[in-house]
């Protein structure tokens, strides 16, 4: 009778197109079949292979700097070329301050090292700790894929042929019961949505934006200033903004397409105090992996104002939230009209694209731009009270304090390449991108 059972699962599982799984050993039914190494000079934690599944646990109560790091890993290839996803039963008690992941490289683990992106080159596919996943691992059975924790789905892409490691590995304080790992399995899938070039949200429909640490978004709110340079309906808006260090909204998507290294985002924003706006792109919930960086600071409470964002430093495609912090680390506040923002228009794509047509916003203009020998800056009706140009690495490299309607900025002597202006007037900080052929 068990026979014909599993035959007919067989064939149910074939005509319904379920994945196979074509990873070897998974089920830990032969111990010989993985390695067992320490992670850490510590060994105060194991890693058992018996009866079908492997429990990882601490040999002693150690403190931080003493805590067991141990894995177990196994060398496996594919047959074609493709992308492929990794998932395993898992099951945890009484876990606290305790991490457990997944890691897939191409150089062979080494015992009493960290296997790891930084070291290796390993990628993490898959993890379970507490402080990632909202507290809900500490007593925990099931899917690995179902936890969800820091965004990560398993997924990696590989060639045929080519010798892979993977590595699960496990440490920290509190490992309550151990932990129990058992099927862990590698089934071929789709190919991940590709990182958008370009987009914009217009905030006129329903979005898929949200908040954290104590923030609130709303969607489709009426926008309060429309004869400004905003004449948009409606506007997304974030409330208690500064409730935590940490508060912000985000929007997740299949990942920004850097690679172009002409890359930038410009975001219209209305608040009821001066404030740093800043633009943090994440792998996912994996806040440790971002680019961080400042746009021009709000500066007219109540009125609508551009801000944009100069990311052509960097190159990457994996980072798949975008998260806004309209305040950061400064004294937490109660929250009403000063912690409450409303945000629209925002666009990716060419930064030299984000800007008005010739650089000209509040009377500001820059001209010629490219140059080859020097900028020329104009205001009108208006004293330009200071003018800073940096280098994409940050590096100030020109610093003006002309008090006159127009100056010029003599660019003979820098190196072609992009580089970022301030200009200051009584108006507030505009920021301009500039190019040097």
């Amino acid at each position: 009778m068990k026979k014909i059972t599993l035959l007919f699962l067989l064939v149910l599982t074939t005509s319904l197109g379920f994945a196979q799984n074509i990873f070897t050993d998974g089920t830990f039914d032969d111990p010989t079949a993985w390695t067992v190494i320490q992670q850490n000079g510590n060994n105060n934690a194991t890693a058992v292979i018996a009866d079908g599944v492997v429990t990882f646990d601490d040999i002693n109560d150690a403190g931080w700097g003493a805590e067991g790091h141990v894995a177990i890993y196994k060398a496996f290839t594919v047959d074609e070329t493709g992308f492929y996803q990794f998932d395993a039963d898992v099951t945890t008690n009484g876990l606290n301050e305790h991490w457990f992941e997944l890691y897939v490289g191409t150089t062979t683990p080494v015992d009493g090292q960290e296997y790891n992106t930084n070291d290796f080159g390993a990628v993490n596919l898959l993890a379970l700790n507490s402080w990632d996943c909202g507290g809900t691992t500490n007593t925990y059975s099931g899917s690995w894929l179902a936890t969800n924790c820091k965004s990560l789905d398993g997924t990696i892409g590989l060639d045929a042929g080519t010798t892979y490691y993977a590595l699960v590995r496990t440490g920290g304080i509190n490992w309550g019961a151990g932990v129990i790992l058992d099927n862990l399995t590698l089934v071929s899938t789709e190919a991940p949505p590709a990182p958008i070039t370009e987009l914009t949200v217009d905030f006129e429909t329903a979005t898929e934006f949200g908040a954290s640490d104590g923030a609130a978004y709303t969607d489709l709110v009426a926008n309060t200033v429309t004869d400004g340079i905003n004449t948009s309906a409606f506007v997304g808006q974030i409330s208690d903004c500064n409730s935590t260090w940490w508060s912000h909204a985000f929007l997740n998507t299949s990942g920004f397409d850097l690679s172009s290294a002409d890359r930038g985002f410009s975001l219209m924003v209305k608040g009821g105090r001066t404030t740093p706006i800043m633009l943090k792109l994440q792998v996912g919930d994996n806040h440790g992996t971002n680019h961080e960086v400042f746009g021009q600071e709000y500066t007219t409470p109540g009125e609508w104002q551009k801000i944009t964002w100069d990311l052509s430093a960097f190159n990457t495609m994996d980072r798949t939230r975008l998260v806004l912090f309209f305040d950061i680390q400064s004294d937490t506040n109660t929250g009403g009209a000063t912690d409450t923002f409303q945000f629209d228009n925002l666009v990716f794509g060419a930064f030299a694209s984000l800007g008005v047509e010739d650089l000209k916003t509040k009377g500001v203009a820059v001209y010629p731009n490219p140059t080859t020998n020097s900028w020329n800056v104009a205001m009108n009706n208006m004293r330009i009270d200071s003018i800073e140009v940096f280098d994409i690495l940050g590096k100030r490299v020109i610093s003006l304090q002309p008090n006159t309607m127009s100056t010029t900025i003599d660019a003979t002597h820098l190196t072609p390449g992009i580089y970022i202006t301030k200009i200051k007037t009584e108006l507030g900080m505009e920021t301009k991108r500039l190019i040097k052929h």
